[in-house]
């Protein structure tokens, strides 16, 4: 994987590169379950284009933050219906549960 955001010429951050890399493994994971596999991409999709609209140029500890935050926002409210298994929130709420527990982790 380039460490390019798709979005920016720039080479991406560590932070940003953890963060896509995260995405990335929730995408093929989504991309593989035999439950409602449509809801979790789309769920997963419309995640990364939150994480796409957030200014990357903010201090890492903004951006770490706000991406959360915002992700967690996206959960809260995210329902497709046409899950049968799933809404998609759940699937939201693993990739802000990895996110998370790497972010810290990476920071410490």
């Amino acid at each position: 994987m380039a460490n390019e955001h798709s979005a920016y010429t720039r080479p991406m951050t560590d932070q940003e590169t953890i963060i896509s890399q995260l995405i990335e493994k929730h995408a093929h994971k989504a991309s593989m379950s035999q439950y409602d596999r449509a809801v979790s991409i789309t769920a997963i999709s419309a995640a990364r284009q939150v994480v796409l609209a957030i200014p990357s140029n903010l201090p890492a500890e903004v951006y770490q933050a706000r991406v959360l935050a915002e992700l967690g926002q996206l959960m809260e409210r995210y329902h497709d219906p046409d899950g049968q298994y799933t809404s998609g929130k759940g699937v939201i709420g693993s990739l802000v549960n990895d996110l998370h527990y790497t972010l810290t982790r990476a920071s410490d």
